[in-house]
């Protein structure tokens, strides 16, 4: 019997971490990793912008000739310490969270950009990766509440449009919102023609674009109550930071298949252009949506009019017990598995 019990206590742990790791291998893709402590008003998060353009072009073209064979990577990181480069981007980023009707603003912010050029000989790929980590207030809706606390989440949906220039100590200033910034910095002179032509308005898509994410309601979103905050900074947002009195960490996840929601689609986009006569195929897509948001407290999510609210308490969630995180795991997992075998029983009996 106690050989049983020890055994099964070895088990538990070792579920857990593989569990666990598994949900940090996702939050570590997320397009959008953020923390929050309602208590004090104040936030971290990453919020990561990725795009992949495609550009085919004839083999044996004077594209073919300019780009086969041709690797670019082009990488820098701003520092929030010299918020001088990084100004323009900060201010308008608060303004598009003010766009998406949320308080909340950027007090300061760390970027790193990497862009990726692979020149074949019918056709130019082109990855982007925006990394916005950002350190915001400004969500709690009520400033004198320290329990049942109000806090918008609007923010999570903000959109950067247009070109957002950035100085870089490497490469000097730097488009970092849109594709044709990659070209502009490495192929200036093609950047232009790929600019008057058809092609304009997909190589100007805000790379910095989080509405689908915004888009989606929180009450879609999987939810978890974390008692031992070992989901609590998967990348290492909080870490060392004070939660005040929370005793659990809510953490809302986006980007999961799921038989009642399926899986999230990417976003494309294609257009056919002419450069110096040569024909181009212009194709743009944009990952699934993918998140992870991270909230010190017990939460609960309200309408307010329109908009969605999260409701967050300190101590408890109305008295109910909270079960270990690996069972809480083990039980989402366990309702999924038998939603499929119900699903699988149904198509034998037909």
């Amino acid at each position: 019997m106690h050989r049983r019990e020890a055994k099964a206590a070895v088990i538990s742990p070792v579920i857990a971490v593989l569990l666990i790791a598994g949900l940090a291998n996702s939050a570590y893709a997320a397009q959008i990793n953020v923390s929050l402590i309602p208590e004090f008003d104040k936030a971290v998060g990453s919020f990561t912008g990725v795009k992949f353009v495609q550009l085919r072009y004839e083999p044996g073209s004077a594209l073919a000739d300019l780009f086969a064979g041709r690797t670019e990577r082009f990488e820098f990181s701003i520092k929030g310490t010299n918020a001088s480069k990084l100004s323009e981007l900060i201010v308008a980023a608060n303004q598009a969270l003010l766009g998406v009707q949320s308080p909340a603003q950027i007090t300061s912010a760390n970027l790193t950009y990497s862009g990726v050029l692979r020149g074949e000989p019918d056709k130019l790929s082109l990855t982007y990766n925006v990394e916005f980590i950002t350190k915001f207030s400004g969500f709690k809706l009520d400033r004198n509440a320290t329990d049942n606390i109000p806090m918008d989440i609007n923010w999570r949906g903000f959109m950067i449009n247009g070109p957002i220039f950035v100085d870089s100590s490497e490469h000097g200033r730097v488009n970092v919102n849109q594709p044709i910034g990659l070209l502009e910095a490495t192929f200036p002179e093609f950047a232009d023609k790929l600019v008057s032509s058809e092609a304009r308005e997909i190589m100007a898509e805000p790379i910095l674009d989080f509405s689908e994410i915004g888009a989606m309601p929180m009450e879609r979103w999987h939810s978890l109550f974390d008692p031992t905050f070992s989901q609590a900074s998967t990348g290492g947002i909080l870490k060392g930071e004070d939660i005040g009195r929370a005793k659990v960490m809510s953490v809302y996840s986006l980007g999961e298949c799921s038989i009642r929601e399926g899986c999230p689609p990417p976003k494309e986009g294609d257009a056919a252009a002419s450069i110096d006569g040569a024909p181009v195929q212009v194709h743009i897509s944009t990952p699934q949506p993918n998140s992870q948001i991270e909230i010190a407290g017990f939460t609960s999510i309200e309408k307010a009019g329109a908009y969605e609210i999260i409701r967050v308490k300190m101590v408890d969630r109305g008295g109910f017990p909270i079960p270990p995180f690996t069972i809480q795991v083990l039980l989402v997992l366990g309702g999924m598995m038998g939603a499929i075998a119900f699903f699988v029983l149904l198509k034998t009996r037909k």
